[in-house]
Order: C-alpha cells, then sequence, then structure tokens
C-alpha cells in the first residue's frame, strides 16, 4: 500500500536539552565512536596558536553566526571537528515566541538562500544555550588534550541602539561578559564538580580554571537600511560603555549596484534579482571610510579592539518560490566575490590599521589564502549545509596546521593580488548541481542510509541508530526547527523532518505533528506508524525509543 496523504502539522520549535544530558551524551559518544552528535573528533595540536589582537587561538576558523550556532550542541559538535571560532547567533529585543520566522527557512544546491536572521529562542533560552555550550567546550577541551583557552566565543547583538540598550538586551551582554552569578553557570559548575572523579583527563585544576566571561568580544550587527549615523552610535556603545572587543559587520552592498551586477554576471549568477533600495538605503562606501576612521580613533583611544566582519548575506529577490516571502539572504560562492570586493576596498584604504574578519563564502579553495592575506577570524554557514556536514571543519584544520603562521594584519598587496585571482578563478563559475532523486518516497524505515540527512542537519536532529539486525535513521523533533536542508539533499522525494519516525520530547509536540514516531507520557508509550506500517510490532518502535531515551533522556 501506498503512502497516504499527510498535512504536516510538525512543530517547529527546538526544545533545549539539560547540560547534564548533552554532556553524558558527549562522553559515552565519544568513548565508543570518536564522535560528538555524529561528528568525528578532529585531534588539533595543543601548542597551535593563531593570535589577532585579543584572540589566541588554536583555529583560527569556525562557524559563523547562523543556524549552526543557535543550540549547544551544534557548538559542541563545531568544536569536535577543529572550530575553535565560534559566532554565536544574533540576538536582539524581539525574540522567542515574539519572532516568526517562516519554514523551510534555508533552499539551495550550489549558492545557498535563506529567511532566517536572528536567534529563535528567547534571550534567556539563548544565553542559557551558551553558556552550557561554553562549558561543554572546556570540558571536551581537558578530555581531548587541548588548550581550555584554545577557543573564543564572538556574541552578536542588533539591531538597533534602543534595542541594544533595551534591558534584556543589556541583561545579555553584561551577562556573557560575566556570567558567574548566574543560574545557568552555577547549575553547570556544579555538575562538573560533582561528577569530577568520573572523567578520563578533565580535573579539578581544569574546572578551577574555568572563568565566567563566556564571550570575549561582540559583533554588531545591524538590518540592511540602518542609517550610518545609527551603526555609528551602537558602536560607541559598545566601545566606550561595554568595552569589550568589538567588531563592525558590514553589508555586501558597499559595493554599488552596478559592480554587484558585473561580479554576479561574469559569474554565471546573473540571475540573481537584485533589490535596489538596499544600495540605496544600506550604509555606502563614502560614508563608510570616514565613520570607521571616527571609530578606530575612538577604539583606540580607549584601547578597546575594533575591528569589521565582512560580509552579512545579501538580500535578493525571491525569484521562483524557492523560500515562502518576498525577499531571501544569498550566500555561498557568490557571496565570496562580493565580500571580497568590500575586504579590497577597506583595505586599499585602511592597510594594516583596520582588522578583518571574514564569513562571506569561505570554504578549502580559499581560507588559506585568506589568512596569508591577514584575514582572520574565518568563519563559515554554506559550506556546513553540504553533504560532509560539520565534518568539512576536520579538512580544514589540516589546511592550517601546515600554515607557517605568523601573526598579522591584513596585507594590501595580498588582498588586491587575492581578488584579481579570484574574478578569474573557474572555481567562482556557476555551477548545476543536481541531487539525483530516487524515484518514490523515503521509507519510514530502511532507506539507503547515505547519511546525509544527518551530516546536512545543522542541530543535530537526525541519528542513525543500531536497531537490531539494521541501522535505522531516526528523528529528534525537540532538536529540530524545520529548517528544511534535509530535504534538499535526501535522495528519496521526501523529507527526513516529516517522513522519518521521530521521538518526540513531549506530549503537546506530539500532539502538534502528524509524524509516524513515539512519545513517552509517565511510565507508557504512545505510538503513531502509518498505514502501510501497522503490521510492524510496536516492540520494534520500543526498542528503537529506548535507545534514544537512553542516548539522550530528552524525557527526563
Amino acid at each position: 500500500m501506498g503512502k497516504t496523504q499527510r498535512i504536516v502539522l510538525m512543530s517547529d520549535k527546538m526544545t533545549p536539552s539539560d547540560f547534564s544530558v548533552l554532556l553524558e551524551t558527549i562522553r559515552a559518544e565519544y568513548k565508543e565512536n570518536a564522535s560528538v552528535f555524529s561528528v568525528p573528533v578532529k585531534a588539533v595540536d595543543a601548542g597551535l596558536s593563531f593570535k589577532n589582537g585579543f584572540m589566541d587561538l588554536e583555529m583560527p576558523f569556525g562557524p559563523a553566526a547562523g543556524p549552526h550556532t543557535q543550540l549547544a550542541q551544534n557548538i559542541a559538535a563545531a568544536y569536535a571537528a577543529g572550530a575553535r571560532f565560534i559566532e554565536l547567533k544574533t540576538v536582539q529585543i524581539i525574540a522567542g515566541e515574539q519572532l516568526h520566522i517562516n519554514k523551510p527557512c534555508i533552499a539551495g544546491k550550489d549558492e545557498f538562500y535563506n529567511i532566517e536572521w536572528s536567534t529563535e529562542l528567547s534571550l534567556e533560552q539563548a544565553f542559557a544555550e551558551y553558556v552550557k555550550a561554553y562549558f561543554l567546550l572546556k570540558f571536551m577541551a581537558g578530555e581531548f588534550g587541548n588548550r581550555l583557552d584554545g577557543f573564543s566565543f564572538n556574541m552578536s547583538v542588533g539591531y538597533d541602539l534602543a534595542g541594544i540598550k533595551s534591558e534584556p538586551v543589556d541583561r545579555f551582554i553584561e551577562q556573557m561578559k560575566n556570567a558567574e552569578q548566574t543560574e545557568i553557570y552555577k547549575a553547570c559548575h556544579a555538575y562538573l564538580a560533582e561528577h569530577i572523579e568520573d572523567y578520563e583527563r578533565f580535573s579539578a585544576v581544569d574546572l578551577k580554571a574555568i572563568g565566567s566571561q563566556i564571550a570575549d568580544s561582540i559583533t554588531v550587527s545591524t538590518m540592511h537600511g540602518c542609517p550610518a549615523a545609527e551603526i555609528e552610535k551602537i558602536a560607541e556603545h559598545l566601545i566606550l560603555t561595554k568595552k569589550i572587543p568589538v567588531y563592525i559587520k558590514l553589508n555586501p552592498t558597499l559595493n554599488t549596484l552596478q559592480q554587484t551586477k558585473e561580479l554576479l554576471e561574469n559569474k554565471g549568477y546573473g540571475y540573481v534579482e537584485l533589490i535596489e533600495q538596499h544600495f540605496v538605503e544600506d550604509l555606502q562606501m563614502g560614508a563608510a571610510v570616514p565613520l570607521l576612521e571616527r571609530l578606530l580613533a575612538k577604539a583606540n583611544e580607549a584601547h578597546v579592539f575594533l575591528g569589521v566582519k565582512l560580509t552579512n548575506t545579501l538580500p535578493v529577490a525571491v525569484m521562483q518560490g524557492e523560500l515562502e516571502d518576498q525577499q531571501m539572504y544569498l550566500s555561498g560562492k557568490p557571496l565570496f566575490l562580493l565580500s571580497l570586493s568590500v575586504a579590497q576596498k577597506l583595505v586599499s584604504h585602511f592597510g594594516s590599521a583596520l582588522p578583518v574578519s571574514f564569513s562571506g563564502g569561505l570554504d578549502s579553495h580559499n581560507l588559506k589564502a585568506m589568512l596569508d592575506a591577514g584575514i582572520y577570524p574565518l568563519t563559515m554557514a554554506t559550506a556546513l549545509l553540504k553533504g560532509k556536514g560539520y565534518g568539512v571543519l576536520g579538512d580544514y584544520t589540516r589546511i592550517f596546521e601546515k600554515t607557517d603562521f605568523v601573526e598579522q594584519r591584513p596585507c594590501r598587496d595580498k588582498v588586491n593580488d587575492l581578488l584579481k585571482k579570484t574574478l578569474e578563478d573557474e572555481y567562482y563559475q556557476k555551477k548545476q548541481v543536481v541531487t539525483p532523486k530516487v524515484k518514490e518516497s523515503l521509507p519510514l524505515l530502511n532507506c539507503k542510509n547515505c547519511r546525509l540527512c544527518i551530516n546536512v542537519c545543522p542541530n543535530r536532529a537526525n541519528v542513525m541508530l543500531d536497531a537490531g539486525a539494521k541501522k535505522q535513521v531516526v528523528h529528534i523533533d525537540a532538536y529540530c526547527n524545520s529548517c528544511g536542508n534535509c530535504a534538499t539533499f535526501c535522495p528519496y522525494e521526501g523529507r527526513p523532518y516529516t517522513d522519518k519516525f521521530t521521538l518526540f520530547a513531549s506530549g503537546e509536540a506530539y500532539e502538534n505533528s502528524d509524524n509516524p514516531g513515539i512519545v513517552k507520557k509517565g511510565k507508557t508509550f504512545e505510538i503513531r506508524q502509518l498505514e502501510e506500517y501497522e503490521g510492524l510490532l510496536q516492540e520494534d518502535y520500543k526498542n528503537l525509543v529506548q535507545i534514544l531515551q537512553d542516548k539522550f533522556d530528552l524525557n527526563r
């Protein structure tokens, strides 16, 4: 019997896990498989040192502020693969239940598009996730034999001065600067202290060395159209009042509309529909240079680090119903061209006086050249949304392990040369990427087990379990925000986040979904299965769920 037509009512709200659940999951999986949330652990030389102003990192790269830095387990997975500079997802006054983002919110094959722009958690939840992630990484550093101080968290706030100075966002900033008196900090610290004798390498000395500053820098992230004067006031507030190292995230619209059109058309992206108003209303290069000169002078006088982050994603019109919105945000290879063009303009003026962090379309093809040009830290999102997922970060560690690194600032000649080579490089030409699809629906059980839905999920919401004689892909509803990326890469005509057997964390989530799956209600299980699977023994489902309960303990 074929699959019946279903109306999917699945919740797209993520449910954070307890610190103890995350820590014990990491311990068990690392011991069994040398992996963390399905990501193989990459050994990083604890003697490596990539310095940049206030930072001293084991590796100069990590995930960009985006889907991979909302939940603690995502950050832990990135660290396991070698990431050491973590851009946390932007927070703002409108958060949690107040914020609506259409779903799915990610689409792409070659270049990528998204319509998500801020953390989907409440400010309190976001803060708790970052504290949990901070302690997880300290623990992992100790257990894996890495430096406890070898990574850095960069928080991001937006989108206007009033919101940033509001009590909830101001409290978030202050607590990220010093979390010692917060309940979540105390709880994480207490759990590690209580179980200190259970750990292989992480010691009481390591625990004592853990500080209370969660993030050691902050990014000004403004919406497109934010006036230059507003950007300057926000940066002044953070430099002079908060006295924390500041990055200002700039937009690719610092290139003119004509320059952007030419860059895209020359590489086969001429079909991308630009939105002219953004090039009119956004910060212009003519205003950006004197603005940055003034801020650099104030930062130097206050002895506070100031740099720029290049760049935000590029807003373009939804062209063929890629996502359910009127505009979407472009990333990937074409964004690298645009962002590097902005970098070249700024470095041509400022030379080494202005530190530059970079997050537009980075991958193995350009990472080393960027570092050699003095541009770092380096962060990425699109590369992590493709076939190898977080695992690609392990490849990047090998690139930097072989680098003879000397701390430096942006080099005008090297950036000019890199832009010239990039514009001539066939690698950046548009490629038609086709994911071959099996001409059948995605089965509830016994699919190809290709692991693509596991690899490309930014939230670690798909897992593969040994369930008797066969391995099975299971979906964890609590971790999923229905971004849709797994559906892009699944070789079947289906969506793993709606079609795979699902573990629900609560009765409410179970009732709000039509997914086949199971939930624990009290001491009993309630199971929902599709019509064609009615012949399966419910005990088979219970075995799957028992494994998940033991592994994740989502119902505690």
